[in-house]
This record gives structure tokens, sequence and C-alpha cells, in this order.
């Protein structure tokens, strides 16, 4: 009975432990996965064009439920430097942010960008209280036009 309860607290926190490291691996594919299948959405040469509602829409269907998403509008359609795109403060929330040019013809190919930014906060006490807020994962997809 003592060397259970000796070995059980740690045994449990690796075993919650490993939890958690699944659900940041898989939070960090679902947020590049969506990411990926917003700038794929951006990219084809449709009539009519793509729209940032469309793109930010693909966003939010290849995530599903689960994920609270907003979009970045402080610098969504700016160009990425300095504060943007705007960092989550709230835990298991994030923002979606967009570059320019999605849906303009400019008469040659060119970049697109969506990138998500995403405030993990992990399960185990132990491991929360050692990340502070949470961790931020961002994912970003640039890809070229076809219009």
């Amino acid at each position: 009975m003592v060397e259970f309860a000796v070995l059980a607290p740690v045994f449990f926190l690796l075993l919650l432990g490993t939890i958690d490291l699944g659900r940041a691996v898989y939070t960090y594919n679902a947020i590049s996965n969506a990411a990926r299948e917003g700038a794929r959405a951006a990219v084809p040469y449709d009539s009519p064009l793509p729209t940032t509602t469309s793109v930010v829409a693909a966003v939010q269907s290849k995530l599903g439920g689960g994920f609270t998403l907003t979009l970045d509008t402080l610098c969504a359609g700016l160009p990425a430097g300095g504060s943007c795109p705007t960092v989550p403060t709230v835990p298991n929330t994030g923002y979606i942010w967009y570059g320019p040019g999605i849906g303009q013809v400019t008469g040659s190919p060119h970049p697109v960008s969506v990138k998500i930014t995403f405030l993990f906060q992990p399960w185990v006490p132990v491991v929360r209280d050692a990340s502070g807020n949470g961790v931020t994962f961002s994912a970003q997809t640039t890809m070229e036009t076809e219009y």
C-alpha cells in the first residue's frame, strides 16, 4: 500500500501528461490542416472568385466543433508584421488571419496566406501551472493563386 501511495501520483501524472501531449498534437494538426484548407479555398480560379468569407468558412468547416476561432479583425487583410496576427489571451480559443490578395485579380499569380493562432490549455494541473496561461500554437499556409 505504501509503495502504491508513493508511485500512484507519478504514474497518474505520466498517464494524464501523455493524454495532454496527445491533445496538443491533435490540436496542432487540426489547426495546421485548417490553415491549409483555408489557403486552398483562396487559390482556385472559379466564378465567382473566392472571397474572404469563403476562406474563413473553409477553415471553420475543416475544424468542426470543439475549436473557438474568431476572425482577427484588427489584422485581417494586412500583411504579416508587427503585432499581427493577434495572440489569443483566453485559453482554448484562437484567431484566423488571412493576408491580402484573396479574390483580387492582379494579372499574375500571387501568394495568399492563412494563419491560425490558438492558445492551448493543458488539463493536467501541474503542466497547466508550468505553462502559465497556456501554449500558443501557430500554423500558417501560403499558396500561389490561379487567377
